[in-house]
């Protein structure tokens, strides 16, 4: 707790929690355009639409969040070329750990944010559907889990890169990948890390051909996939913590 205070007092003047609230103000803002007016019917299923369109931003939303996040708190140490003063002080896995701590309760708070978020969008628009909780807790989980294996990614490259361009670069790269890979085979989609925020999403939309509108039908949860994802991104964790620990730097 004192190092993460430390951390915290680092970042005083950086105002590093702008970052999740400015994609936040994105989400709220893509959510609610154009909602004036809702019929009865869109507002029957409000919740269902937004747990359905929330995972598809967070695929273009996401990557791009959680790489300036990291570069932002990485790049004081790689900037002023710290390294060999901060590890006679202190051990490079406990600094490691601590930077991605960090990092990682940010995200948390963000994925409690768009819940926030939602939410408020209910009691704005006047949804008449009853939150689905379970739904919503799944989603907070699944975004949880895939923001926090982005993140080990985007934490090493951040630490490891002489220019942020690299790792900002990359989580551009991943925004597109993600929202790209949705069109992809099944197969073929599982080897985009950073389509995993798309790939959780609890419904999928349908077009009613007698009704002549779109109804969302509810998904089972892909609980294989999730504890798939789980592994690899405590392997990924402790590859990458490796490969921090052996380089020189």
């Amino acid at each position: 707790m004192n190092e993460l205070t430390v951390e915290y007092r680092k970042q005083k003047h950086m105002f590093i929690w702008l970052i999740p609230l400015v994609f936040l103000a994105v989400i709220f803002l893509w959510s609610t355009a154009g909602q004036g007016g809702l019929s009865d019917y869109d507002l029957a299923q409000g919740y269902s639409y937004l747990l359905y369109l929330m995972p598809v931003l967070n695929c273009i939303l996401m990557p791009v969040m959680l790489a300036v996040l990291s570069s932002r708190i990485c790049d004081m140490e790689v900037k002023g070329g710290t390294w060999k003063l901060l590890f006679t002080l202190q051990e490079k896995s406990r600094f490691y750990d601590r930077k991605f701590l960090t990092e990682f309760l940010y995200l948390a708070l963000f994925c409690v944010g768009e819940l926030t978020v939602l939410l408020l969008c209910g009691m704005l628009l006047g949804y008449t559907e009853p939150l689905p909780v379970k739904q919503a807790l799944l989603h907070l989980a699944a975004t949880l889990l895939t923001g926090s294996a982005v993140l080990t990614l985007q934490h090493i490259l951040s630490l490891l890169a002489a220019n942020q361009f690299v790792p900002l670069l990359t989580g551009l790269a991943g925004s597109f990948l993600g929202l790209f890979s949705e069109f992809f085979p099944p197969a073929l989609a599982r080897l985009v890390l950073w389509g995993y925020f798309g790939a959780f999403t609890p419904y999928h939309m349908d077009w009613n051909n007698d009704a002549q509108k779109i109804i969302l039908i509810h998904k089972s949860f892909p609980t294989g996939l999730f504890a798939g994802l789980f592994g690899f991104t405590v392997l990924s964790y402790l590859l990458c913590r490796h490969i921090f620990l052996k380089k020189e730097l």
